[in-house]
C-alpha cells in the first residue's frame, strides 16, 4: 500500500478538481464543506468556513492555464500527473489537500480567488468584517515537497516550531499570505503542495509529496500551541536583495501581552538543580531550551516561566543536552512571572 492509499485520497476526485473552472470549483467546494459539517462563507472573491481547531488553511482556486485539462497523464505507479496544457497543481494540489486535512482537523478554512491576478480575493477577505481568532496560518501553494516559505514574517519561534515537522525553510515572492497574515496579526507559512515546473505546460504533480505533507500537517494542527503573532522581517536600508523593504510597509503593533511560544525538553530524572551553591527543586518541575536557558513548568497553566539564576547538571558536573526528539519535549507557552501569577489567580 502505498502513501496516497494509506491517507485515503482518490485519484479520481482530485483529477475532478484539476479540471474545473474556478467557478465550478468554488460551487463544488460549498457542498464539500457542508458535507464536513461547516457552515460556508461565500462572498465575492473568496470561501471563508469556521472551524474549531485555531489554525487557518489557505489556498486559490484559480490557475494560469487557460485550457481545461481535459487530459490527464498518469505515472504507471500512480505517483506523478501532468497534461499537456498544464494540470494547474498551482493552487489545485493545495485545495484538495485541505480537504484531505479538513477530514481530520476541523481548522478554519479560507479558499481565495484570483491569486495569480496579485491576491484579488485575499484582498477582498481582508476588507471583509470576518477575522478568525487562530494561533497560526497555514498556505498550501507552494512547488516542492518540503519547503515552507515564511516571506515577510519573521517569528523565530514559528520558524522552528514549523520545521520541527521537518520542512525546510525557504525563500519566496508572493503568496495571499503575505496580504493575510499582516492583516490577522498572525503569522503564517506556505508549505510545499507537490506541484513542480508551475505555470508551464509541463508542470507535473507528485502525489506522494502531497500526501506526505497532509500527514506531517495533521501531526502539527494536534499540538498544542499559544498564538503566534506576525512579526514584520526588517530588511536593511538600501538592500537590493530584500523582496521588498519593510520601510515602506506599515509596522504591525505586536501584543504586548501574547506568549511566547517555545521548544522545551523535560530534564532527565537524575538531573541536580541549584541555584548558587544551593540544590533546590526537582527536574520534573522543570524544562530546557535549545539554547540551555532553564523554566519552570506550570501544570494548572500548561506553560512555563523562564527560571532566573536556575542551573542543571547532572552528577559529574555535567549540564542536560537539548534533544528535540527527547520523549516529552514539546511547545509551551512561556509567560513572565507577573504574567504567571495573574493567570493562577485567574485559573
Amino acid at each position: 500500500m502505498n502513501i496516497c492509499e494509506a491517507m485515503g485520497m482518490s485519484i479520481s476526485h482530485f483529477e475532478s478538481i484539476l479540471k474545473m473552472t474556478q467557478r465550478e470549483l468554488k460551487e463544488h467546494l460549498v457542498q464539500q464543506l457542508r458535507t464536513h459539517d461547516y457552515e460556508p462563507v461565500c462572498k465575492s472573491g473568496f470561501l471563508y468556513a469556521e472551524g474549531t481547531v485555531p489554525v487557518l488553511l489557505v489556498a486559490h482556486l484559480d490557475t494560469v492555464h487557460t485550457h481545461r485539462p481535459d487530459i490527464i497523464c498518469c505515472s504507471e505507479d500512480g505517483r506523478y500527473l501532468m497534461s499537456p496544457y498544464g494540470i494547474g497543481g498551482d493552487d489545485r494540489a493545495g485545495v484538495y489537500m485541505i480537504l484531505m486535512l479538513m477530514r481530520e482537523c476541523h481548522c478554519h478554512i479560507l479558499f481565495c480567488e484570483d491569486e495569480e491576478l496579485g491576491g484579488v480575493g485575499a484582498r477582498k477577505f481582508t476588507n471583509s468584517k470576518l477575522r478568525p481568532e487562530v494561533n497560526y496560518i497555514v498556505e498550501l501553494d507552494r512547488r516542492g515537497r518540503n519547503d515552507a516559505v515564511f516571506y515577510h514574517c519573521d517569528n523565530p519561534d514559528f520558524t522552528e516550531f514549523v520545521c520541527s515537522f521537518g520542512f525546510k525553510e525557504n525563500s519566496g515572492s508572493f503568496s495571499d499570505i503575505s496580504v493575510v497574515a499582516p492583516h490577522l496579526k498572525t503569522a503564517a507559512v506556505n508549505i510545499s503542495a507537490g506541484y513542480f515546473n508551475e505555470h508551464r505546460p509541463h508542470e507535473m504533480i507528485d502525489t506522494y509529496a502531497m500526501c506526505e505533507n497532509v500527514r506531517r500537517l495533521t501531526a502539527m494542527f494536534w499540538q498544542n500551541t499559544c498564538h503566534f503573532p506576525y512579526k514584520e522581517r526588517v530588511h536593511a536600508r538600501g538592500s537590493m536583495f530584500g523582496e521588498q523593504s519593510s520601510l515602506f510597509a506599515p509596522m504591525v503593533e505586536r501584543p504586548s501581552r501574547a506568549a511566547t511560544c517555545k521548544l522545551l525538553m523535560p530534564l532527565p530524572e537524575e538531573t541536580r538543580l541549584y541555584m548558587g551553591q544551593h540544590q533546590i527543586g526537582s527536574a520534573p518541575e522543570y524544562r530546557m531550551d535549545r539554547s540551555g536557558n532553564l523554566y519552570m513548568y506550570l501544570e494548572r497553566l500548561n506553560a512555563a516561566v523562564e527560571a532566573d539564576g536556575v542551573f542543571a547538571c547532572d552528577a559529574g558536573g555535567h549540564p542536560p543536552v537539548f534533544s528535540a526528539v527527547c520523549e516529552g519535549t514539546r511547545f509551551l507557552p512561556v509567560y513572565t512571572y507577573e504574567e504567571a501569577v495573574e493567570r493562577l489567580e485567574n485559573a
